[in-house]
């Protein structure tokens, strides 16, 4: 009788683990997505952002029973499937923001790479741009552009270093604005979005390199750089058209046509956003409020 048990036990073992290989793995998002947009950070990221929602991570096992450790009983149809590392993830990529900070770069960004590429793997929302959880007011934590962080511009034009950079979106209502604090004053960028198909692609490459003082002295790769593409596209992808620079808080300029862009959300969730521009910069940041600030 006993032996008969074991010999039930190891076939469900092995059921288990050819259900868990069929629905396992994630296909990862095509990356992309660039543009003038961004939220911001500070060096305490980590404290100011929610705490993991991710399911609990399962038991760990040894010995023989090793290999089947990952494997979590879930829906009734399913038996068995692998976790999904997801929190974690997520969790890494938020602990080498706040350790390197906002402006991280070369090798000290490496890291921060790694983590955004792994936790872009794992994306939970395929559709971003017909998700509720996208609209809001977003901050930046960490980006690779340059322009953003405005390294090169004179002092008092910089974003302060205590203050937030942050990005509004509002896909259904067509709108963003990204909104930084520098000693002059608040700076302003509107824009009008739309879900991108692949034909429309080329009149949206960001074209914008010398206008005003926002990618001054910046060392940033041309528009086109990465061009997302794929069947979902239009799911995950909005052609960005400036429409107002607003300087100091109070000197409005109406943008040139030339004034375009591309942003890919690569990742979703209900409080934090991965995107990446075709001048190939990639964003990490984290959700504020439903509301626009300002």
């Amino acid at each position: 009788l006993a032996a008969h048990r074991s010999g039930q036990c190891r076939s469900w073992l092995v059921v288990a683990a050819l259900l868990g290989s069929l629905g396992g793995s994630r296909i990862p998002l095509p990356r992309g997505l660039n543009s003038a947009f961004a939220g911001s950070n500070s060096p305490v990221a980590a404290s100011r952002v929610a705490p993991d929602r991710s399911p609990a991570q399962p038991l760990r096992l040894t010995g023989r029973a090793a290999p089947f450790q990952r494997l979590r009983h879930v829906a009734p149809l399913g038996f068995f499937s692998w976790p999904s590392d997801r929190g974690s993830l997520k969790q890494k990529l938020l602990q080498e923001i706040a350790s390197a900070g906002r402006d991280a770069s070369g090798d000290a960004a490496a890291p921060i790479l790694e983590a955004f590429e792994a936790l872009e793997a794992t994306n939970p929302c395929p559709s971003p741009l017909e998700s509720p959880m996208l609209k809001g007011e977003w901050e930046l934590l960490w980006t690779s552009s340059e322009s953003i962080l405005g390294k090169s511009r004179p002092w008092l034009f910089r974003p302060k270093d205590d203050e937030p950079i942050l990005q509004f979106l509002d896909p259904v209502a067509g709108y963003a604005r990204n909104l930084e604090y520098t000693p002059l004053g608040n700076n302003m960028v509107e824009a009008e979005i739309a879900p991108l198909d692949a034909e429309k692609r080329a009149q949206f490459v960001s074209r914008l390199d010398d206008f005003l003082m926002f990618k001054y002295g910046a060392k940033e790769s041309s528009g086109g750089t990465y061009m997302p593409d794929g069947n979902d596209l239009g799911k995950t992808t909005v052609g960005v058209r400036f429409k107002f620079f607003t300087l100091f808080g109070w000197l409005r300029i109406p943008a040139p046509e030339t004034a375009t862009g591309i942003l890919q959300v690569t990742y979703l969730d209900d409080d934090l956003r991965l995107s990446r521009g075709d001048r190939g910069n990639i964003f990490v940041l984290r959700k504020r409020s439903v509301d626009k600030v300002a």
